[in-house]
């Protein structure tokens, strides 16, 4: 595991954030992780948490450089961001080119803009992703709009409270995903993805929050070429629990999805139940060894 040299990378604004959410929540702990933050605000920057931040009001050898540097020796690179960012479209093909230097597993979490923002951002937002999709190995992708869906209930709600739910989502499933690939690396290779995750008193009732979680779209199981869940629990999973989980999932499934389960035991979660699920959109699926 000391090999495993993870990065976890912020950028922009609201990546320097999610970053500092999940340092706050202890995202990475007892693995090897380096949270970087980089931007082009230096207010932002000098109130991030991480350790390592990078300007990018720089020269463009001067960044390159800093950006190479901070990756240096990374097994697995996580890129934060809001697709919209400055950040985000400077940053991103210096992060992919290292990553490719050094053959680093590349995980990204990005949100795309809403449909409010201005001509500039839905720009720098259509280049960002068409320099991921098909460069990194697995693309988490959720709209804007889809963080609505989390305080229904709350009419009022600003726009900074909408951001804190959507850093609190990226947080978790960030979270979620390093610990599956920093168990298995093989489980890495997703393509363009996205996940779920549940809590509830059975974990029947965890798997089924998860399927209808907003991140996830309607039907997206129906339609995956892979499934990945995980069931976490206080104690040991009895076998008929397991299989209802299993029946439920598959019943949701093309015929030729390729569908994984992991179970571990989380011992502070005592009597709840924890699910989550990876669907994957592409032909080739990851394949455990």
């Amino acid at each position: 595991m000391e090999n495993l040299n993870i990065k976890i990378v912020g950028l922009g604004e609201g990546g320097a954030k999610i970053i500092s959410k999940m340092m706050a929540a202890g995202v990475g702990k007892n693995l090897p992780v380096e949270f970087i933050a980089v931007g082009n605000d230096e207010n932002i920057m000098l109130t991030s948490a991480t350790r390592k931040n990078i300007f990018l009001n720089r020269d463009i050898t001067t960044i390159y450089k800093s950006i190479a540097d901070a990756l240096r020796g990374a097994k697995i690179i996580f890129i934060v961001a809001g697709l919209a960012s400055g950040a985000a479209r400077s940053a991103v093909p210096i992060i992919l080119s290292c990553a490719k230097n050094s053959n680093a597993v590349t995980v990204a979490f990005v949100c795309k803009p809403s449909v409010l923002e201005n001509s500039l951002r839905k720009l720098n937002a259509e280049y960002t992703l068409n320099n991921l999709r098909g460069k990194v190995d697995t693309l988490f992708t959720v709209p804007a709009e889809k963080f609505f869906m989390f305080r229904l209930n709350q009419p009022q709600i600003s726009l900074n409270e909408l951001f804190d739910a959507a850093d609190d989502i990226f947080c978790r499933g960030v979270k979620i995903f390093l610990e599956i690939i920093s168990e298995d690396v093989s489980l890495s290779n997703w393509g363009d993805a996205a996940f779920g995750f549940g809590e509830a008193t059975s974990a029947l009732d965890a798997i089924k929050l998860a399927a209808k979680f907003p991140t996830l779209e309607e039907d997206e199981l129906k339609s995956a070429q892979a499934v990945f869940v995980r069931l976490e629990s206080g104690t040991p999973l009895p076998l008929h629990t397991v299989n209802a989980v299993n029946k439920f999932i598959k019943a949701q499934l093309p015929p030729d999805a390729e569908f994984f389960l992991q179970e571990k035991i989380i011992p502070s979660l005592m009597e709840k139940f924890f699910a989550a699920i990876i669907c994957a959109r592409k032909a080739e699926t990851p394949r455990p060894k």
